[in-house]
């Protein structure tokens, strides 16, 4: 994301274009990748029963100094209620870009068209817990030569893997594969160096080229993607047949056009004490609370955030919302346990 924010500042070429809008609730590495590019931050409000922008929000965003738009399809939901679309058009009508960050949504679609294809450019991650992994790395396409030559520029100047970056990327990989049960979870999560179930803001991101050791994995997986979503899939959806909704349990609206691969499952607990009662007693399964905090409340974003408040709808999903796992190894008896866990815990 840092290369590909850089290559697009030297494309647009005017000091002045600076700015980035992003989602108020989101990845928090989507705003390092900003500061580390060299750009400041513009946060638009998202609706809370979708986890997408606010569209009234973003078309009245002040649009001088904005260098694009960036999506977020989060959980592997393609951004709903054909708002995808809707950011194309509002990125064209002022002039600017869209980055369609499909990141967490590998191999997801809407309307027939992968998750990634829209706006000017797109990013897939390979990084941990992602549909389709190496421990790291990421691609970028685009169908603009201009823009993918300056990347490729860029790219072609950062710093070679070491022997020691390959060796510890090698047991990285070993390490997690390894234990992807859900019941040795804890093992790889319990070390520090992995990295695994934690979410951080890195101020610094050290940029190097991707290592040939893993690429050949990424491939691998590539090749096989129908079939590795197909499991992800059928989990999410088994969640969202089985799980109810209540006073207490509500579901993030999907549009009727997307085809998700439900890298997680998204719900909102309303309630702050059965919340917590439910990533107590469930932790074992992978439950997670994701993002614990909206983008306008870390304060590692405020030297180079543009328009600080309150974003209501950001706010109200980082106190309410937990991800369900999705991931192959969970089976019939982990989905009824996760969901037997909710009930009792939301009673």
């Amino acid at each position: 994301m840092t290369v590909l924010l850089k290559s697009l500042k030297k494309l647009r070429n005017k000091a002045e274009i600076n700015e980035v809008i992003i989602p108020a609730y989101t990845c928090y590495s989507v705003a390092s990748s900003i500061q580390n590019a060299g750009l400041k931050v513009r946060l638009c409000d998202v609706d809370p029963n979708t986890l997408s922008y606010n569209l009234t929000k973003l078309q009245n965003m002040p649009f001088a100094n904005v260098l694009c738009i960036i999506s977020a399809n989060l959980y592997g939901i393609p951004n709903q209620l054909q708002e995808i679309e809707e950011i194309e058009e509002i990125a064209s009508e002022n002039g600017v870009y869209m980055i369609d960050d499909a990141a967490q949504s590998f191999n997801a679609k809407y309307l027939e068209r992968e998750v990634g294809t829209f706006g000017s450019v797109g990013l897939y991650s390979f990084d941990k817990g992602k549909n389709i992994t190496s421990i790291e790395g990421g691609g970028i396409i685009t169908n603009n030569s201009e823009l993918a030559e300056i990347i490729d520029s860029y790219y072609s100047k950062t710093l070679d893997n070491s022997i020691r970056d390959n060796l510890m990327t090698a047991i990285k990989v070993i390490i997690y594969y390894l234990f992807l049960n859900p019941l040795l979870y804890w093992i790889p999560a319990s070390l520090p160096f992995l990295n695994l179930g934690k979410t951080r803001y890195e101020e610094i991101i050290e940029i190097k080229k991707y290592s040939r050791l893993v690429a050949p994995i990424a491939l691998m997986q590539i090749k096989r993607s129908n079939q590795i979503a197909e499991k992800r899939i059928a989990n999410g959806r088994w969640y969202k047949n089985n799980i109810v909704v209540s006073k207490t349990i509500s579901k993030i609206n999907e549009s009727d056009h997307g085809m998700p691969v439900y890298l997680r499952y998204p719900i909102k607990i309303t309630q702050k004490e059965k919340r917590e009662a439910i990533l107590t007693h469930a932790k074992r399964y992978g439950i997670t609370k994701s993002y614990p905090k909206s983008l306008n409340l870390l304060i590692e974003i405020d030297k180079f955030l543009v328009n600080p408040g309150e974003f209501e709808g950001a706010e109200e999903i980082s106190r309410q919302l937990i991800t369900l796992p999705t991931y192959a190894f969970i089976n019939n008896n982990d989905r009824e346990n996760i969901k037997n866990i909710i009930e009792e815990m939301t009673a």
